[in-house]
């Protein structure tokens, strides 16, 4: 059977650059990358790596379970999990639960009878992988961006808590002492820890509680944002600032503030939570607190390539929590109050 290296000594090309270009790495020229294809196919070398993988009885695949597959947040974690995954010649799953319990449990079953190496998992219950772990604990999970109570599962996350608190000195510095908070569904980690961050920063900050509500929806959507909006406007008049915590939720307050003709910032000021570079060509740029996406995907796929390669074997070893801070990008959307109610 064909080797790498005599796929190498056919194309003339070392051993690094055609291992590259057959796990398909970026920086490998077009060119490169369809001859080093070539003499692959005509040498047989594909049979090899099936025959690798039986030997090591494993799959070279592995899974991604998304809450979102429109969400910039999770699509940036799918394309770089997937490219360093090819790097090490394995391929990558990628299906979408939609936050909902019942499609995530069947996604991960699936998962599992497709003889994946590992899967990384987006949790959308408390439960999260458990029904993996149960039938099969040396398949390695790693979940991003939320944790569940999964047992013996590492996770990559964003310091959620820290950035939440962040928004709110923000805040607090231009002045406010009313801050409104729009979040997701109460149950997800992320809410919970963003939630957790807000209260505490205003408690410290010496803000009234019954002056800072917290609105907990069904997702982080734009029609949430919307909505929940116009409900702080119509019961809570004196709020001077809301936090939206998702990037798109902040899109539809954005909106439910023009339809009732108000002016951010010189009316309100309004933060977001994540978000790329397109929301510095809002009107006006939206002021949020991002986290490296990239390098938490690029985490996550090298951690779950860890545990794929240097299995636990049965040893009871504590799961790794990567937490990723990141940084708050003020923009024109946030200013000192306005000294009267709004009416």
């Amino acid at each position: 059977m064909a080797t790498l290296k005599d796929v190498a000594e056919y194309t003339g090309l070392g051993l690094g650059t055609v291992s590259r270009a057959l796990s398909g790495h970026p920086n490998v020229r077009p060119e490169t990358r369809r001859k080093v294809e070539a003499a692959a196919r005509e040498l047989g070398y594909s049979s090899n790596v099936l025959a690798r993988a039986l030997r090591r009885n494993r799959s070279y695949s592995a899974g991604l379970i998304l809450p979102d597959l429109e969400n910039e947040f999770y699509t940036t974690a799918a394309s770089v999990v997937q490219r360093v995954l090819r790097t090490e010649g394995y391929r990558l799953l990628v299906s979408c639960n939609n936050n909902s319990a019942d499609v995530d449990q069947e996604l991960l079953r699936s998962l599992m009878e497709s003889r994946v190496d590992g899967i990384v998992h987006v949790p959308c219950t408390s439960e999260g992988a458990d029904a993996v772990r149960a039938l099969d604990p040396r398949i390695p999970v790693v979940e991003y961006a939320r944790r569940s109570s999964a047992r013996g599962v590492d996770s990559v996350i964003g310091d959620d808590e820290r950035g939440a608190a962040e928004v709110v000195r923000h805040l607090v510095d231009l002045g406010h002492r009313s801050i409104a908070m729009i979040t997701g569904p109460a149950d997800l980690s992320t809410t919970v820890d963003r939630v957790r961050g807000f209260h505490d920063a205003c408690a410290r900050s010496g803000l009234p509680k019954r002056g800072c509500p917290i609105l907990h929806g069904p997702s982080y959507d734009v029609e949430w944002g919307e909505a929940a909006t116009d409900r702080v406007l119509e019961r809570h008049p004196a709020v001077t600032a809301i936090f939206v915590a998702g990037a798109r939720g902040a899109l539809g307050a954005l909106k439910a503030l023009r339809n009732r003709n108000l002016s951010v910032p010189s009316d309100l000021s309004l933060v977001g939570f994540l978000g790329s570079g397109w929301l510095d060509v809002t009107d006006p740029p939206l002021t949020r607190y991002v986290l490296p996406l990239e390098d938490m995907s690029a985490m996550t796929a090298r951690l779950l390539l860890d545990r794929i390669q240097h299995p636990r074997d049965g040893r009871r070893t504590e799961p790794n929590v990567m937490r990723f801070e990141g940084r708050l990008m003020v923009r024109e959307s946030t200013a000192p109050p306005r000294t009267h109610e709004l009416t």
